[in-house]
């Protein structure tokens, strides 16, 4: 395995047979807001725009990121075949298949010819499973991409000084993608200190440059300063969980079972034993890295601080994950790699095979959302984010008995969240139960005031009780927190329309259109709001921009714009309007009367009456295509023709109105006249 080709030939046969199963596997937790739901992916005009602001991350505004190349990636994709899982996940097992390769060539000039087994190790190992599985860990390995990238070509700098561009090339790539690239200048320096280079700080600059550009874009794009600004825990708390986390992945690494989405692993706000006995290994094992730091153990045990320093540093949401640990996982396979040798050559070689099955299997827990929350729950029942989870997946498979069960659970472990509490109220809502629903909808505000979904979760439960100012005030709030979300306006728009305050409700429908320029909805609810005002053309522009992005209520619309067209006296155009309607679904039955009608009101009967007969030979109980049969067979002189109509008509239609009079004067005078 020496050699390029035949060697990169088997390890992508290995990775593609290894996540054979992977293909099938679903979108999961964070793919939700970042990939599935956000709306920004789904056009590649948006491409330059993911390099400025953070908020392009998410659907969620509160969980914005900087990583426009995830982002790029994810549009790509998204361009090439929408939704279609199978496709996000052939990216990322090519990216893990790159990321292979890497620690394959770096691994050649760090240990030798035991690389081919390290490559081939990191191929396989479980830990590499979470990053191929997960979409959302693209960040995870298409930095490591970069980083490796970097630092292969750092290693070959002294052939040429085209390997020192591609060098900072892949380190701007990597910082990209995720923001734990920043430390590949330390990390080139630990491998040059163990090659036995010394160089001075310059040798380095390009990597610190490019390194403090980034760290100015996201003070710039505030992403940094918004971080920071409201930190999870402390420090001194994180300080003291990492310790102990240190300990926690070295256990992960070398002995990789029961893993998890979610580890049980909690906070350890102050020196507590376990924490001061991780620190105290976690010591020991630095000292040995230090006197042995010119040994590739020594480099292994540095490298994999190094790698870790960001999650070690900055206080995150979730303290451990598995994911982390992609770039440690390529120095233990050097270290395996350094090992080899003689028989201990074949005794190591056994790890792949080994690896290859605890992938496969773990692969199958990774297949939809239930199977890995059902996974992540025996192993960690008493995480809150496990017992959410679990209830949202329960959820989506429609068993909402189970979800409001693992919901509760989660409310018994950690009563001050509230996204448990919103998820309790949306089922209770979807049952009809829009008094319970409220009341929980209220308990998760108290909780996230700030959460804008919330808000409008309530003005829709609102909004159905009838209670419509009451929905618009939450509606309003919503706007509030997030004024740039364009469904909430339109949303908020149809509120208002409902209650009659159609001046609002016209600048609400103005702004969801311009916040979603690429959807329909907000057109034609113009359209609906021109149509109701007696401003036909208004309405008509938009209908018809509404048809230019294909909205799923394609045949409705069509509808609308006819009518809208036969009320601006443009009666050849919607005629054209109706027919398209009826072409693309012949059971518009209202399409057929009003178009029939509008042929009757011109004097046109001939063209109406068999519009009128089709209406009633599809539907016999259509009292409105009788009564128009009934007028347009009198005015062409068909009078038993009319008769049979009128009759039909008054068998059918109950309302004692104006129409229904005058079908019975027409129906006397007729027979009256035979």
């Amino acid at each position: 395995m020496t050699r390029f080709w035949p060697g990169s030939a088997l390890l992508a046969a290995l990775c593609f047979g290894v996540y054979a199963n992977s293909f099938s596997g679903s979108f999961h937790y964070d793919d939700f807001h970042s990939l599935a739901d956000n709306p920004h992916i789904r056009s590649l005009a948006n491409l330059p725009a993911f390099f400025t602001d953070p908020a392009m991350f998410s659907a969620d505004l509160e969980k914005k990121m900087y990583r426009p190349l995830v982002l790029v990636s994810y549009a790509l994709n998204y361009g090439l075949g929408g939704y279609a899982v199978e496709g996000y996940h052939l990216v990322n097992l090519l990216l893990h298949l790159g990321c292979s390769l890497l620690v394959w060539r770096v691994g050649m000039r760090l240990v030798g010819e035991g690389a081919w087994l390290a490559g081939l190790l990191f191929a396989v190992h479980p830990l590499c499973s979470e990053p191929v599985n997960y979409l959302s860990s693209r960040s995870e390995t298409l930095a490591a991409l970069g980083y490796l990238g970097a630092l292969l070509a750092h290693l070959k700098a002294g052939k040429g000084r085209q390997y020192r561009a591609l060098s900072l090339g892949a380190f701007a790539l990597a910082l990209l993608s995720k923001e734990m690239a920043l430390t590949l200048p330390l990390a080139l320096w630990l491998v040059d200190r163990r090659g036995g280079e010394r160089h001075p700080l310059r040798h380095y600059l390009g990597h610190l440059i490019i390194a403090c550009l980034y760290v100015g874009v996201l003070l710039a794009n505030r992403f940094l300063g918004d971080s920071l600004a409201t930190p999870v825990h402390s420090f001194w708390a994180q300080g003291w969980t990492q310790a102990k986390a240190l300990a926690y992945y070295l256990r992960l690494a070398w002995m990789p079972q029961a893993l998890n989405v979610e580890h049980q692993f909690f906070l350890s706000p102050g020196p507590e034993p376990a924490a001061v006995l991780a620190l105290a290994l976690a010591l020991s094992l630095g000292l040995l890295a230090w006197r042995g730091r010119s040994t590739l153990p020594g480099l292994v045990a540095a490298w994999s601080v190094v790698v870790l320093l960001p999650v070690l540093a900055m206080p995150l949401n979730m303290l451990v994950n598995e994911r982390r640990l992609y770039l440690v996982v390529a120095g233990l396979c050097w270290l395996v790699g350094w090992a080899a040798r003689g028989r201990v050559r074949i005794l190591l070689l056994l790890l792949v095979p080994l690896g290859a099955a605890l992938t496969w299997n773990r692969n199958e827990v990774w297949r939809d959302e239930l199977s890995l929350w059902r996974d992540a729950r025996a192993k960690a029942p008493d995480m809150y984010r496990v017992q959410t989870n679990l209830g949202k997946a329960l959820q989506l498979s429609g068993d909402a008995q189970g979800a409001l069960a693992a919901y509760q659970e989660a409310l018994r472990l950690d009563e001050r969240h509230g996204d448990a509490y919103n998820n309790v109220a949306t089922i209770l809502h979807q049952q009809g139960r829009l008094d319970e629903a409220i009341t929980w909808y209220h308990k998760a505000i108290e909780r996230y005031p700030q959460h804008e979904e919330i808000y409008q979760n309530l003005a829709d439960a609102h909004s159905k009780k009838g209670e419509l100012d009451q929905a618009v005030a939450m509606y309003q709030k919503a706007l509030e927190l997030d004024p740039e979300n364009g469904a909430a306006w339109n949303n908020c728009g149809q509120t208002l329309y409902e209650a009659g305050r159609l001046g609002e409700a016209e600048v609400a429908f103005q702004k969801a259109a311009a916040l979603l320029p690429q959807q329909a909805e907000p057109h034609n609810n113009l359209g609906n709001l021109y149509s109701r005002l007696g401003r036909p053309e208004e309405a008509v522009a938009h209908y018809l921009q509404a048809l230019e992005h294909r909205p799923a209520e394609e045949v409705q619309v069509r509808l609308n714009l006819a009518l809208a067209l036969r009320e601006a006296h443009q009666y050849e155009a919607a005629a054209s309007a109706f027919a398209q309607v009826l072409e693309r679904d012949p059971g518009q039955n209202r399409a057929r009367a009003e178009w029939a009608e509008m042929l009757a009101g011109a004097g046109r009967h001939g063209e109406a009456l068999p519009l009128f007969e089709e209406s009633v030979g599809r539907d016999p109980r259509y009292a409105r295509g009788w009564y128009g049969l009934a007028r347009s067979a009198e005015a062409l002189g068909r009078p038993a023709q009319a008769v049979g109509a009128y009759r039909s008509f008054l068998a059918l239609w109950t309302a004692q109105d104006g129409r229904a009079l005058l079908a019975r004067q027409r129906l006397a005078a007729l027979e009256a006249g035979r």
